[in-house]
């Protein structure tokens, strides 16, 4: 909110990735509502960071 205080970790912004998340709901904080209990945040990834390599992608459809 406007005048709170903010401290610099110098660490880039990171978001949760990896199977723990899939069909999971967060809030901006990073925290499950899904109510599917605790989540494994151990793997994270900077949100900035180069694409995957054209031939990694999978080919197929899926939803």
């Amino acid at each position: 909110m406007r005048g709170m205080e903010v401290t610099d970790t110098w660490v880039p912004l990171s978001v949760l990735v990896g199977g723990a998340t899939l069909g999971r709901i967060f809030n901006i904080l990073g925290e499950p509502i899904s109510n599917l209990g605790p989540v494994d945040t151990r793997t994270t990834s900077h949100i900035h960071r180069s694409e995957p390599a054209f031939i990694k992608l999978d080919k197929k459809l899926s939803i």
